[in-house]
């Protein structure tokens, strides 16, 4: 069993990831696109404070990113594990977490931002923001399932030897 302080750390770590997979992703779409990425960071910041523009905006659009990126982990593991168990297979965790993200990707985009903010959900295409959470759902997962946190029982090395491809 994992201490408290380690299941902290995974919950960071799955957060972090998660929330970089879909800044990379973004980004990379904004460098083929005529969308500026600044302008994606500034509109998350307007979801919750709609006076904010400039860089002032776009620095409160990535710490909300990544305040929402933890949150979401953290319910994830909390959630995750007590459906599926501490046992779980990767693929489970992994299935699972992918499903969770598609679900608040749904209920973002067709629930929360048309009412919160309507350009928010203009600025790309549906399936540019599904396969960013859909990133963000495999980042979470797999380190859920290498940490001991997911797989109780098993060393830290033979939990990451499952990662690897074989």
């Amino acid at each position: 069993m994992q201490s408290l302080t380690s299941v902290k750390k995974t919950i960071l770590l799955a957060g972090a990831a998660g929330g970089t997979v879909e800044v990379v992703w973004v980004w990379l779409f904004c460098t083929v696109a005529p969308l500026q990425s600044s302008l994606v960071a500034e509109e998350i910041a307007r979801s919750f404070f709609p006076q904010m523009a400039g860089i002032s905006a776009v620095t409160a659009g990535v710490v909300i990113h990544y305040i929402l990126a933890l949150l979401i982990a953290g319910v994830a593991a909390m959630t995750l594990f007590r459906m599926l168990g501490r046992k779980s297979k990767l693929r489970n965790v992994v299935a699972a977490s992918v499903v969770a993200l598609v679900a608040i990707w749904a209920t973002n985009f067709f629930v929360v931002l048309p009412v919160l903010n309507p350009v928010f959900v203009t600025l790309m295409p549906y399936a540019v923001t599904l396969i960013s959470k859909i990133g963000f759902g495999i980042a979470m997962g797999w380190i859920f399932a290498a940490s001991t946190f997911a797989l109780a029982g098993e060393t830290r090395q033979s939990s990451l030897g499952r990662l690897a491809l074989r």
